[in-house]
């Protein structure tokens, strides 16, 4: 096949994967503004700019869309902290540092991104193909944070703790956090975030931790 005949299949493919994003985009934006329960097709198309037939041609149905934009916000996040996973070189400190950092990034936790992900929460369990892009148990976070802990127990050593239990205090935490971001998006302070997981990395951690 020439290049006359493959240009415009590139501007299709290019047009297709713009809607596709304009619609869960727009579907983010309806949510922050009306909750899940308010989101209605029409809605989403007005925000959009775009046709009925869009939802169909992309996502068959509005169930499916709603599984994409969900998958769409897991994958951001998951993005954005293997990529300061990998800048933060073989360190353990350095990773759990890069770990910590990233978890407040604005980029991920920001006031959209936290209307989407209580949104898709409060419907998981009569919804559960959202489940697995919104559980705090991500199989991936938490064998990443599990093998860090792992590594900074037997380096100290600290022979008193128990790296499941430390990774799953420090995803118990970030939650937390993530939820006052969500009720006190005004009043939240990412340094300070930040800090109180560090001040709980140095508790466990204080040779790798130690204060400033």
């Amino acid at each position: 096949m020439n290049d006359a005949k493959l240009k415009p299949r590139r501007i299709r493919d290019t047009t297709k994967e713009r809607h596709r994003k304009a619609l869960i985009e727009a579907t983010a934006d309806a949510i922050l503004d009306h909750g899940l329960a308010s989101v209605s097709i029409s809605r989403i198309l007005e925000i959009a700019g775009l046709s009925r037939g869009m939802v169909n041609l992309h996502f068959s149905t509005k169930n499916g869309l709603l599984i994409e934009v969900a998958r769409y916000f897991a994958d951001a996040y998951v993005e954005n902290w293997q990529q300061a996973m990998e800048a933060a070189g073989p360190r353990p400190e350095d990773q759990l540092r890069a770990l910590i950092k990233a978890d407040f990034d604005p980029s991920v936790l920001n006031r959209r991104a936290m209307a989407v992900w209580m949104a898709f929460r409060a419907e998981a369990h009569s919804t559960p193909e959202y489940l697995p892009f919104i559980d705090s148990r991500d199989t991936r976070m938490q064998k990443t944070l599990h093998q860090i802990c792992a590594t900074l127990t037997r380096e100290g050593p600290y022979p008193h703790i128990y790296p499941r239990y430390a990774a799953h205090a420090f995803i118990a935490v970030l939650e937390g956090l993530w939820t006052d971001f969500h009720l006190h998006p005004d009043r939240f302070n990412r340094d300070e975030a930040r800090e109180v997981v560090l001040h709980m990395a140095r508790g466990f951690f204080p040779r790798h931790f130690p204060e400033d």
